[in-house]
């Protein structure tokens, strides 16, 4: 039947309309190697997320893992309790760095990191297949069928991935501040939430599940502005809206012991396939 519409053109309109998508696409490494400290210094308390996500995953004893774009091993350190192997690929240093730190931590030694682009990695030469691919909050690809494809090809069995449903938590700043401007609010051009990935593999002939999961994200600074530098690190807010984001902070952060916390619930999609 003739697609009345192609779901991964309308992913590559979508993801093309973001300011800085070619600039990051092009050393995506380097972009997180500057986001790597503080992603892990504000993030500290998001563990119980993290528990409740491998929970839903059907991980054996004897397993081995792929997960790409593993970051700081958010999800691969519990899952190297859980499973025999688990491979973590990720393009920035910095990031590895930290996951292996975690499994140091941990006690564990049966995982090995991959530092290289998604796009880069050559199946069967880089590694070989795994039985279960996971993908967390990791799809920021131009070409989502190709990615999709290739993490179906890197799995024996099962594959997973986590992405987001619904209003992301940097929109409520963005509309925050252009109200203080008085100007009106137009949302910021970002990837499509989990409906078009759940379209695009129906195009592909993969017929996926979906569960909608609700997180509690915690975030914690040791002051106001360092609220503010993130932002600006992670490209929520230009570095003019300074002034804006600390009365937006100000209003918001929980003070405690010192330290400043946020928290936000949002809503994310498991979508998983068997073979």
């Amino acid at each position: 039947m003739r697609r009345i519409i192609d779901y991964n053109e309308l992913w590559k309109l979508s993801v093309s309309r973001r300011p800085s998508f070619f600039e990051d696409e092009a050393d995506p490494g380097s972009v997180w190697d500057m986001r790597a400290d503080n992603y892990v210094e504000s993030g500290e308390g998001n563990y119980s997320n993290t528990l409740k996500e491998v929970e839903l995953l059907n991980l054996s004893s004897g397993d081995t893992v792929l997960d790409v774009g593993a970051g700081t091993g958010r999800l691969t350190v519990p899952i190297a309790e859980k499973v025999s192997f688990v491979t973590a690929v990720d393009p920035s240093a910095r990031m590895l760095y930290y996951l292996r730190q975690n499994m140091i931590k941990a006690g564990l030694k049966n995982a090995r990191c991959i530092q290289k682009r998604w796009e880069d990695v050559c199946l069967k030469r880089d590694f070989d297949l795994h039985d279960v691919v996971i993908s967390a909050y990791s799809m920021g690809y131009y070409d989502a069928e190709w990615a999709l494809d290739k993490l179906n090809r890197a799995s024996r069995r099962d594959v997973y991935i986590f992405w987001f449903a619904g209003e992301r938590i940097k929109e409520k700043i963005r509309a925050y501040i252009a109200e203080e401007k008085g100007v009106r609010y137009i949302r910021s051009p970002h990837y499509p939430d989990y409906i078009c990935l759940l379209n695009v593999l129906h195009d592909m002939g993969i017929f996926a599940d979906v569960k909608i999961i609700e997180n509690e994200w915690v975030y914690k600074y040791n002051s106001i502005e360092e609220a503010v530098s993130s932002a600006v690190v992670n490209k929520v807010i230009s570095g003019d809206e300074k002034v804006y984001a600390k009365k937006y902070y100000s209003d918001l952060l929980e003070e405690s012991s010192g330290s400043y916390y946020m928290k936000e619930t949002t809503k994310q999609a498991l979508i998983s396939w068997r073979k």
